[in-house]
């Protein structure tokens, strides 16, 4: 393979030799370092064989001095191909001006995606980057990635790093979103502590303080835990930002019903496409009716930008829209499936409830009433009740604080 990927490019020649003496051939061709392969003998006394583009030429010159005719049969290969294209002016600057302009669009940004964000949406981003210069048709090694980066930070502040990686005409824009600053306590503004929850005091660890509840005592969400009225030895009063941790029993029932009979899709093998092609931002449509008849469907859209050799692309997005039309049918769920289903999701809607807390016990109840299953969670749970608050307007009253 790789030998006949060589030969093509020098190119190939077919040749049939008229000559008396076949052998005295054979020799010029040794004695002239004429490369040649595949030869044959016809009953008439004519030799054929394979000839590079160069050796062919030279056994043209060497055939008049020695009293043999060559006669060319056929050629292959990139000189022939060359040769056939030279005088096809207009197909040639067709091609160049073809790669030129591919080469000088594959500078400019025709395609922005934006990666590593979370809570701040893409077009927020690609807004604020367009309102700084940077967007699509925008001078790829003009773009100066610090300053851009310097920018865009000022101008979102949710984010803490930026940077731009151009490949051809895809720019991809990288994201880091800040971390939020974690809630800052001012132990010198005074406080009490209160119950997060219901439940029945387990621990007590009071940092600072005057305890109100005992362990085994039951408190209601909002009653007061620790307070940060203090008094001192000489009968005055002092205030405190209150500090504890404490912890509770508490109890939880979540419900949750599902009906055994659920809706599936069902296709009926329906299906229509609609193309579209993407240019710089702006979408251009290959279709003239837009509208769906069907109410029932599947959307699929699939984007795909054309190759070129080398890795790069074109500035154009085609874009195909799928949709599959299905017919809603009811059908009956198994009874495990319902259950399972209602478990789970009371078991999660717990979890998160809880949060750090620690699940110590749970029952369920299972109840099924005209087609429609209900599922009940019962749990008691250990977690930490207690959270800082301010001082009401009476407490502060009743402190002396204005």
């Amino acid at each position: 393979m790789r030998q006949r990927a060589i030969n093509l490019a020098r190119g190939v020649v077919r040749v049939e030799v008229m000559c008396r003496y076949p052998e005295r051939f054979i020799n010029l061709c040794a004695s002239n370092n004429i490369e040649f392969w595949g030869m044959e003998r016809a009953d008439t006394g004519e030799v054929r064989a394979y000839f590079h583009t160069g050796g062919f030429k030279r056994l043209r010159e060497l055939s008049a001095k020695h009293g043999f005719e060559v006669t060319r049969i056929s050629r292959a290969g990139a000189p022939s191909l060359f040769g056939k294209l030279r005088k096809r002016y207009v197909l040639i600057a067709g091609v160049l001006l073809f790669v030129l302009a591919t080469r000088a669009l594959s500078l400019f940004v025709w395609d922005i995606r934006v990666l590593g964000n979370e809570n701040v949406p893409s077009s927020l981003i690609l807004e604020n980057l367009k309102s700084l210069g940077f967007s699509y048709g925008t001078f790829g090694p003009g773009v100066k990635s610090e300053q851009l980066a310097n920018k865009l930070i000022l101008a979102l502040p949710e984010l803490s790093w930026f940077a731009v990686n151009i490949s051809g005409c895809r720019a991809d824009v990288l994201v880091r979103e800040r971390t939020p600053r974690p809630e800052i306590i001012d132990v010198d503004a005074p406080a009490m502590v209160r119950a997060a929850k219901s439940g029945v005091i387990t621990k007590i660890s009071v940092l600072e303080g005057a305890s109100a509840v005992t362990v085994g005592d039951t408190v209601q969400t909002g009653d007061l835990l620790v307070s940060g009225i203090l008094d001192t030895r000489r009968g005055a009063r002092r205030t405190a930002h209150a500090l504890a941790e404490i912890e509770a029993r508490t109890w939880y029932e979540l419900s949750a019903e599902m009906t055994v009979e659920t809706v599936v899709k069902r296709f009926t093998g329906e299906k229509k496409r609609r193309h579209s092609i993407i240019i710089a931002g702006k979408k251009i449509n290959l279709y003239f009716n837009s509208s769906i008849s069907w109410s029932d469907y599947d959307k699929i859209i699939t984007e795909k930008f054309p190759p070129l050799p080398g890795g790069a692309s074109l500035p154009i997005k085609l874009v195909t829209e799928s949709f599959d039309k299905y017919e809603p049918v009811t059908t009956e769920q198994s009874r495990e499936r319902v259950e399972r289903t209602l478990r789970e999701g009371l078991t999660a809607r717990l979890r998160e409830a809880v949060g750090d807390g620690e699940v110590r016990a749970v029952s369920w109840d299972v109840f099924e009433k005209n087609g429609v299953i209900t599922v009940t969670l019962n749990a008691e749970c250990s977690e930490q009740i207690a959270v800082s608050a301010p001082f009401t307007a009476q407490e502060r009253a009743s402190a002396g604080i204005q």
